[in-house]
């Protein structure tokens, strides 16, 4: 494989509606749909009868009368994706999680030999996809498919092409330019809806093969430098990306709104306490450091503000996050009465990563 990396990409089947009918008997083998004026997820015998995500619950009831329809356990779902993540951790050292249900990750250090044949390496591949799957399906008991590539686009298109419970191998970049070569665009990930409207009006292009005939010149003055070479080299399996390991998670954080709206200072930087006490013990567990702190207040006449600090030395020390949390809550307090107060942090590294300057503007 080019660069001599292995890439797989993992993605839950109907993740949200396997999870409710592996925790309820009588949902298994009907068609089920997850959601409550919209579908958020349909079971593979729901998608049998053109049910899809997003498509409005009147709809796919008409398309299947006999449709189940579960209201959503986010909290459920939610921590079952934490647990596979957890699960992975164990295994892998280089992941990217994209979603509660899917991630990529590198997987070039148990597959990759010196002088080694494709025969023996996608023989490895195949046993590692194998015991992957099993170490999933043992802990949690829900399936997934898997996609391996060269590249993060390559191993997401691999993933989806033998779904459910299924696996794809891309084993070079010609092997992925044949498969693709008479697809529809949807197939290419950042290919999206608006982006096929201009393919098709300007060029009429509906299939990736009309797409080598347009000149990277001239994708380049209709969509712009990035979009434009994007388009260009990821169909000629020329776009590599890095797993993003600092990416894991967004921003967390706690609030909370009082039962009586609060007008003493005292009280308010008592439950700041509190919150800053939890969202370092968390890090701490993680193993995270952050760089952001945002404070959030709502006063009693329901307006609200936020005040974010950004700064060079990451931590998750509980008394730098309260200073800093007590700056920003400083910044706009004002004689109101307090409905609720949140503290949130983000920019946040697996690792600590120090930068110093020489130069702070003051």
């Amino acid at each position: 494989m080019e660069n001599n990396k292995i890439y797989l990409h993992y993605d839950m089947d109907a993740f949200f509606a396997s999870i409710e009918q592996r925790d309820n008997p009588k949902l298994r083998g009907k068609a089920i749909a997850v959601g409550s004026g919209v579908v958020t997820t349909a079971s593979y015998e729901a998608r049998k009868f053109g049910i899809r995500s997003a498509m409005p619950m009147s709809n796919a009831r008409k398309l299947c009368p006999h449709l189940k329809v579960v209201y959503p356990r986010k909290d459920v779902y939610f921590a079952e994706g934490k647990k596979i993540q957890d699960l992975i951790k164990k295994i892998i050292k280089i992941y990217e999680f994209t979603s509660v249900d899917e991630g990529y990750l590198d997987i070039t250090q148990f597959i990759f030999a010196e002088n080694q044949t494709e025969i023996k390496k996608i023989s490895k591949i195949k046993r590692f996809i194998k015991k992957f799957k099993e170490y999933i399906y043992k802990n949690v008991n829900l399936t997934c498919s898997v996609g391996i590539g060269f590249s993060k686009v390559s191993a997401k298109i691999a993933s989806d092409a033998n779904k459910p419970n299924g696996f794809f191998i891309f084993k070079n970049k010609k092997h992925f330019i044949n498969y693709i070569y008479d697809k529809n665009l949807e197939i290419i990930p950042g290919i999206g809806k608006k982006t096929r409207e201009i393919l098709k009006f300007s060029f009429e292009a509906t299939k990736v093969s009309q797409l080598y005939e347009i000149s990277k010149e001239t994708l380049i003055r209709k969509f712009g430098a990035s979009r434009g070479e994007y388009i260009y080299n990821v169909i000629r399996g020329k776009h590599f990306s890095k797993i993003n390991v600092a990416r894991q998670r967004k921003s967390y954080g706690y609030e909370i709104t009082f039962s009586q709206n609060v007008d003493e200072i005292y009280e308010l930087q008592e439950a700041m306490k509190a919150q800053v006490k939890k969202i370092s013990q968390k890090l701490k567990e993680q193993k995270e450091f952050i760089k952001t702190v945002t404070v959030k207040i709502k006063y009693s006449d329901f307006t609200g503000h936020t005040r974010s600090k950004t700064f060079n030395n990451a931590t998750n020390d509980e008394e730098v996050i309260y200073k800093i949390s007590l700056e920003n809550f400083n910044y706009f307090i004002k004689k109101d009465e307090v409905r609720l107060i949140g503290i949130y942090v983000s920019n946040i590294f697996k690792r600590r990563f120090i930068q110093l300057r020489l130069f702070e503007k003051t």
